[in-house]
């Protein structure tokens, strides 16, 4: 990998290698390792060049050169932020794990770069690229300014995912200041409840889908103040929600558009009286989607009693737009259409697994 000096007489003495119009005989992965001497080419002081000569050569800079040479100082920062105009990668992860923060990058090409932050390593940055392992120095970058940088040099608007899935031994509360935006924001069992409620608190506005494999909240204050929150899409997992008494009048209170409940269970009356606020225009309006479990002895008369449905028996397919560029496909196959007032159609759906029955209700566009 090329070292950058900055532009003063020191830097003029010890200057870098820039690669001829004619390319040298360098091997591919030269952006992992020093050059030797026997491959340098002649020393050209880069830093000093104007800014219109470096744009072309930062535009032909592989985009990890691009993120190695933007971790070298303030100003090598600035310029890759500004002086690569276009960036190319399908999308970021960052992951919350007990002791380094991982943060893996998918190129076009499939290929990917891994950022491994350990808080106990303070000197260096352990990198994966091509199924090497690699070490870059850190100048005495905080966690969170490694990845404010990876996020200004890429132009990320918003990371893929988000997966918090530890206690972690050192303080990543600041690293969610400095995320703009996140698709989805996962909470993972293994996750503690103080991390949790911070990455909650903090980036659910930013957020377009929450998955909890477990739920933070101690009392059902705080699980109330979340529930009524503009999350578009709530998934909660491994949890049946009954030391927050949940029942009918959460669902309606709640603001989701897409809501999944996959271990809630109410009863078929409850459920049918829900149908029939949403009929009504009483319910939430944003709604779209809603699964949620039913026990006991499943009565299709009870659940779709005064709502005129009407029963269909064809495959049918429902796409739900998370962002511009993520969407979720619902597959249905028979069930009973119910149609509001104002001509909204939905499709209610059901499934028996393991002595409960699984409901779903769909709103078609």
């Amino acid at each position: 990998m090329f070292v950058f000096p900055e532009c003063t007489s020191a830097a003029l003495r010890s200057c870098v290698a820039v690669s001829p119009p004619t390319p040298p005989d360098i091997d591919s992965s030269f952006h992992l390792y020093p050059l030797s001497a026997a491959k340098m080419t002649t020393p050209f002081p880069l830093l000093c060049l104007p800014r219109l000569a470096l744009i072309p050569i930062f535009q032909q800079m592989k985009l990890i050169d691009v993120i190695a040479f933007s971790f070298l100082s303030k100003r090598t920062h600035n310029l890759s932020k500004f002086l690569r105009k276009k960036t190319s990668f399908r999308y970021i992860d960052l992951a919350i794990k007990h002791n380094c923060l991982r943060m893996r990058i998918v190129f076009t090409n499939v290929s990917h770069l891994s950022l491994y932050f350990y808080k106990n390593v303070s000197t260096t940055v352990e990198v994966i690229f091509s199924y090497k392992k690699i070490q870059w120095n850190n100048i005495g970058l905080s966690t969170e300014q490694w990845v404010e940088r990876v996020l200004d040099v890429t132009k990320c608007p918003s990371l893929r995912k988000l997966k918090l899935d530890a206690v972690p031994k050192f303080n990543v509360f600041s690293v969610f200041d400095v995320i703009p935006k996140v698709t989805v924001l996962e909470i993972w069992s293994n996750c503690c409840s103080a991390l949790a409620k911070r990455a909650v608190e903090v980036l659910s506005p930013f957020t377009s889908s929450i998955n909890m494999l477990t739920v933070p909240f101690s009392n059902q204050e705080e699980f109330q103040t979340f529930w009524m929150s503009n999350v578009d899409c709530l998934s909660i997992y491994n949890d049946h929600l009954s030391r927050f008494q949940f029942n009918l009048s959460y669902l309606l209170i709640s603001n989701a558009v897409k809501l999944e409940l996959r271990e809630v269970v109410l009863s078929l009356k409850d459920l049918n009286r829900f149908f029939s606020y949403w009929l009504d225009k009483t319910s939430n309006h944003r709604l779209e989607h809603l699964s949620v479990k039913s026990s006991g002895h499943f009565d299709e008369e009870i659940l779709l009693k005064g709502l005129n449905a009407t029963r269909f028996t064809e495959n049918r397919t429902r796409e739900f737009l998370l962002t511009n560029t993520l969407s979720w496909l619902r597959f249905i196959s028979g069930g009973f259409d119910v149609r509001r007032k104002d001509g909204k159609l939905a499709a209610i759906t059901f499934r028996d697994t393991f002595w409960k029955t699984n409901i779903y209700f769909d709103v078609w566009p």
